[in-house]
Order: C-alpha cells, then structure tokens, then sequence
C-alpha cells in the first residue's frame, strides 16, 4: 500500500505473508522523499515491531522537534548540526536522538533520517553514511497537515493489520543432481 505521494513523502508499506512467523507480521517498508526509495535495496521488515517503534508518540516521526531557529538554517548548516548533535565525535557526549527516526531498516541500511518542525511546517532529511560520516542527500519540507496526514494513515494501516499467520508448510522435493567430472 502507497501511503502519501512518493513524488515528494510518503511508504510503501506491505504485508507479506510467506515471510512471518508468529508473533512477526513481517513485509516490506520503504519511506519516499523526493522520488527516491530509502532503504535502496529490499528488504525485510518486521512491521510488528517496526511500526509500533515509529508510531509511538515519542518518535520523531510522530512528534519532531520544534527548533525554529534550526529550521531557519541552510541545509547544509542544519544537516551539519543535526548530524553532530545525533552522532557527536566525543563518545563521552550523549548522543540526542530526538531528531533520528527509529526505522531500523533504513538505518541498518547506512542511511539516517531527520525530522524537525519550525510549527508550521516539517522537514525530513536524509543522510548516507560514507567512509565513516554521514553525508547530506535529500530533503523536503511539508506542510505540517500533510505530514500528519500521512502519519495518520500509516498509523491505520498498522492498527489494520490482523495477526500473524504460520505459514503452510510448502510441499517440495528436492531434486540431487551429480555432477559428471
């Protein structure tokens, strides 16, 4: 299911049976930013936990944070704070991930994904990790209802989903073939 506009923000969440194991409902799921799929490549996600995960009011998917004066930033001076407010180069500092969303897919990936609101509007960037540093790749800003929106459908979609179903066992032979030398 196409959830938002993939031209500008939106998923592509999808259930797929075959893959669960109760108590895993288990699929895909791609964020849309700008025409481009983050995470790049398939694969799988356990919509169980994930969403629950991104859909908790705590989430910076959820709820981003307000920082007007962030917000007012070029891109590149505010991917470059938000990037070192959430990965700082001291280990003694702690890290704050209230701007990181929590789609594990994606960051497993090698990609982050920020949001942040000045009120009225939300901006969602994305960052690529390359040769040890995360490096600026896209971002759209939305109008804060339209963000919601979408948030607000995604949130249904989860609330939908019916539990997770054993797969029936697949009747197959296997079939050995010698190799002649």
């Amino acid at each position: 299911m196409v959830i938002g506009d993939p031209y500008r923000f939106g998923f592509l969440v999808e259930r797929v049976e075959d893959w669960e194991y109760p108590p895993f409902i288990n699929g895909l799921m791609f964020l849309y930013l700008n025409k481009k799929a983050y995470p790049k490549e398939l694969r799988t996600t356990a919509l169980s936990t994930e969403l629950p995960e991104l859909l908790d009011e705590g989430s910076p998917l959820v709820s981003p944070k307000k920082d007007e004066r962030m917000f007012a930033l070029d891109s590149s001076e505010r991917f470059e704070l938000l990037y070192r407010r959430t990965f700082p180069e001291d280990i003694d500092k702690e890290s704050d991930l209230s701007y990181l969303i929590p789609f594990h897919e994606i960051n497993d990936a090698g990609f982050a994904v920020f949001t942040l609101t000045d009120g009225e509007s939300v901006m969602i960037t994305v960052g690529e990790w390359s040769q040890g540093r995360l490096l600026p790749l896209d971002e759209y800003i939305c109008e804060k209802t339209k963000y919601f929106g979408v948030i607000d459908r995604l949130r249904e979609f989860y609330r939908a989903l019916p539990p997770a179903k054993k797969p029936a066992a697949a009747k197959s032979r296997v079939t050995i073939h010698k190799i002649k030398k």
